[in-house]
């Protein structure tokens, strides 16, 4: 690897996958990560990125001015496609080891993928493929006054360059108000892990941005970072890769709950709706847990109906479950409201089913569909968590409703 003059501090970790140094390193399938090249404690800072290192919105005003309308991801990624233009730029080392494609990422998906994502993924794609028209075109106009253009295809790549290994960090001052984002070198050969605990951020004292464990490891393991607390989907649609085991994972039944209002949605149940908009939204559940959002709403749906007497006084009794006063509106009322989640899950899981055996076909069923095979695998992927979290929560639903 060719570093850039004066390249950022790793003194305990490396980047060549096959240190000769590190015993049975060879063994361990770790693509770009870092390696410890001796023992880490907690507390330690394993990367120290200078100050000159850092690409950010101010250093970058010096380049391009103030006087233009440009957002910090914008300016960013359009200065990416002009220095990977310069092939005697000081930056080249740098440029040379980003990625060349995002095929992973579900917002560089065939249709034929498409199609097959969760509703909630799907929608936000699509509106990460806005995003990124918009700043291209948005960076199209700049461009112009200067006389100078680009096609969409180089915009999306450094777009997405920025978009996956950015690091947040505030104002060289010190100062948390004007936060913003920067693109460090090396920081991106670090790997992902829910487990690790770190800190970061730009140490002002000596002028670097730098990353602290709080996880000790031994000579020969692979160091991470930790991107944050999120799910496959999130790390899936941000980053283009899943996890093979994250506690973050969930199934949000947002779309299942409105549609379930809908089937019993009268003049008279107008009055429901305006108390379950308080509580929309995040109707989610987890391999060991169901959203109290999502109970709520349910326990508010199986409400006898707005025409019967004392549905005022009914409310009332629901308000005092979700204010935590008591536990149950009624027996009956929980009972109803556990059928109607054990139903939403029987559909839910009948849909994942239906996606992982078309998913196990399909590069059969469209030979002509041109996708990264990583693409087919994490799709399939997250599929099958779906219905592991939907399957477990159908056994515990079955086991509740025994005991009622």
């Amino acid at each position: 690897m060719q570093n850039l003059p004066g390249t950022s501090q790793l003194s305990k970790i490396n980047s060549q996958v096959l240190d000769p140094r590190i015993p049975n390193l060879s063994n361990l399938d770790t693509g770009r990560g870092m390696m410890a090249i001796s023992d880490i404690e907690a507390g330690e800072v394993i990367v120290s990125v200078p100050r000159k290192f850092l690409i950010t919105n101010d250093s970058l005003t010096k380049i391009y001015g103030s006087q233009h309308a440009l957002g910090p991801h914008q300016l960013l990624a359009l200065h990416l496609v002009l220095v990977s233009r310069d092939k005697q730029s000081w930056w080249k080392p740098y440029m040379d080891l980003l990625p060349i494609h995002f095929n992973t990422m579900p917002v560089k998906y065939t249709k034929v993928l498409v199609d097959h994502l969760p509703t909630a993924l799907k929608e936000q794609v699509l509106q990460q493929k806005e995003n990124i028209e918009l700043d291209y075109l948005n960076c199209i106009k700049f461009l112009k006054t200067r006389n100078e253009t680009m096609i969409r295809e180089e915009y999306e790549w450094a777009w997405l360059c920025v978009n996956t290994r950015c690091i947040h960090m505030t104002k060289m001052d010190g100062t948390v108000k004007g936060g913003n984002i920067a693109l460090a070198p090396m920081l991106d050969f670090l790997n992902h892990t829910s487990e690790a605990k770190i800190e970061s951020g730009f140490n002002v004292r000596n002028q670097c941005f730098e990353i602290k464990t709080l996880t000790p490891y031994s000579k020969g393991e692979q160091v991470y970072i930790n991107y944050g607390p999120h799910d496959n989907l999130a790390i899936l649609k941000e980053y283009g890769f899943v996890l093979s085991q994250n506690s973050y994972n969930f199934v949000l039944l947002d779309k299942e709950v409105w549609n379930l209002y809908s089937e019993i949605e009268s003049k008279q149940e107008s009055r429901i709706l305006t108390v379950l908009y308080r509580y929309a939204g995040d109707y989610s559940i987890k391999a060991d847990e169901i959203s109290f959002r999502l109970m709520a709403a349910l326990r508010l749906l199986a409400l006898n109906g707005t025409t019967e007497p004392g549905f005022d006084r009914r409310v009332m009794d629901w308000h005092d479950v979700v204010m935590g006063q008591t536990d149950l509106i009624s027996t009956d009322n929980e009972r109803k409201a556990l059928i109607m989640l054990q139903d939403i899950c029987k559909k839910v899981s009948k849909q994942a089913k239906n996606e992982i055996d078309i998913l196990s076909t399909i590069t059969e069923t469209h030979p002509e569909a041109e996708f990264h095979p990583f693409a087919l695998y994490f799709l399939r992927q997250i599929w099958n968590e779906s219905n592991d979290i939907i399957e477990q929560t159908l056994v515990y639903l079955s086991d509740k409703l025994s005991r009622l």
